[in-house]
């Protein structure tokens, strides 16, 4: 229980990290202004293959997040293949709101 915990806190700041990016504040909003997973994902996938390789995850980001970021890409590649799909980044993103709703 307490390994979970640590993943969904370490995903909880990574997404957050995230949304804190110029990147990611470039990044379009849907219809409520929301951010998506897949918005995020779309503007994180560079060469557009469908996934976020680590190089893709950490660019542009600050030296606070990329401490912890290798760390945070690996709880949201679920299936280990160093790549993150939108699936995984969605439910990395869905695991992020179901805590922060606590």
């Amino acid at each position: 229980m307490t390994h979970l915990s640590f993943v969904s806190a370490c995903l909880f700041a990574g997404i957050g990290l995230c949304l804190g990016s110029p990147q990611a504040q470039s990044a379009e909003k849907d219809e409520t202004k929301k951010w998506t997973a897949t918005k995020m994902f779309e503007k994180k996938d560079i060469d557009q293959d469908g996934f976020l390789t680590f190089d893709e995850f950490k660019q542009g980001r600050n030296e606070k997040f990329l401490q912890n970021a290798k760390k945070r890409f690996q709880a949201l590649d679920t299936n280990e293949d160093d790549k993150v799909s939108l699936d995984e980044l969605k439910t990395g993103w869905a695991d992020m709101t179901r805590n922060k709703k606590k």
